[in-house]
């Protein structure tokens, strides 16, 4: 393979490690609420660096998004809102079944879902040809690894609270968010589906073909960001913790809030950068290696960090099964975006 190749591939595993990494930071905010550290990385992740980039690399910024129908923009932007509705619930799901598990059924459902759902919308007919039924077979084996992490979970639960009176009651209330969130989150996917016109008056207007998706992905994480912006601010006033902020351990947790943005962006811009350093081979492998990073990354961090410790060897036979078929069905949509 050439350098290039080689480059590309090292960026898109870095770009895997820092998002499976960017929870990780939320563990030693001990002196924060949820709401106060995710609202911090959300301002960082979605609006600060991807509009500091997307000014830096575009040319005519201002131009691109005057010269594109509303209609479009607003599509955006509402699809970003939607995926900020998902983001939100990721950090809620997985402060109840931590973050390897909770990140492997956010991803999966999301990976599978946002390659599924605009085949369904944007050209149905496709369902019936082998591309189509690739992906419906990616999905299926999706859900299959998903339950299995989840009986892994269900076991884990049951062991750490193991005569209590409602033993699984985290564990679904974990699970049902979860799944809620990969659902939402899914919506990302749509902005750069439905967004092909701000794509090509930005190239048109001198962006490059690495860059120029910024245009939608700022616009996209900005509506994510109102999401976010509208749950934290409604946990601040019910749970009064406006004033940590700037109380005891206020400087840790801005810290910690600032390194999951730039974890979680960092990630985002290095994926870009790499798919577009391996060429052809960058839409074949790219993607899947970069879902598979996350979750590996993120069940390591989770397993350092003491979320499976105690468990039996039967629930980590489980956990490690239900992963391995979730890498495989990211294999298999990826077969399905090849012979797209």
């Amino acid at each position: 393979m050439s350098f290039a190749i080689w480059i590309g591939l090292a960026a898109v595993v870095f770009a895997g490690v820092l998002q499976g990494l960017f929870a990780v930071p939320m563990k030693y905010a001990r002196h924060w609420n949820y709401e106060n550290i995710w609202l911090i990385y959300s301002l960082t992740g979605m609006v600060v660096l991807p509009w500091m980039l997307t000014t830096a690399t575009v040319p005519h910024l201002g131009e691109v998004y005057s010269l594109t129908p509303m209609p479009v923009l607003v599509r955006i932007a509402g699809f970003g809102l939607c995926w900020g509705i998902g983001s939100a619930l990721a950090g809620l799901g997985m402060n109840l079944l931590g973050i390897g598990l909770g990140m492997a059924i956010i991803l999966g459902l999301s990976a599978s879902l946002g390659s599924l759902i605009p085949l369904l919308i944007l050209s149905p007919q496709q369902l019936h040809t082998p591309q189509g039924r690739t992906y419906l077979v990616g999905t299926v084996t999706m859900l299959v690894g998903i339950a299995l992490c989840a009986r892994a979970g269900m076991l884990r639960d049951a062991a750490r609270n193991r005569g209590e009176s409602a033993p699984h009651r985290s564990f679904f209330a974990g699970f049902v968010v979860c799944c809620l969130s990969g659902l939402f989150s899914s919506a990302l996917n749509f902005s750069y589906a439905f967004g092909g016109d701000v794509l090509n008056r930005a190239r048109a207007l001198g962006a490059s073909q690495l860059w120029s998706t910024g245009v939608v992905t700022a616009l996209a994480v900005s509506g994510g960001f109102i999401s976010n912006l509208s749950y934290c601010g409604y946990l601040l006033r019910k749970n009064r913790t406006l004033g940590k902020f700037t109380g005891d351990g206020a400087g840790t947790g801005w810290v910690c809030g600032a390194l999951m943005g730039l974890f979680w962006f960092g990630g985002q811009s290095l994926y870009a950068i790499g798919i577009t350093w391996m060429g052809q081979l960058g839409v074949v492998i790219g993607w899947p290696l970069l879902m598979g990073m996350i979750i590996v990354t993120s069940n390591a961090a989770g397993v350092m960090t003491g979320e499976w410790n105690g468990v039996s060897a039967t629930t980590k036979r489980f956990l490690a099964f239900g992963m391995l078929i979730i890498l495989t069905a990211l294999g298999v949509l990826a077969m399905a975006q090849r012979s797209a």
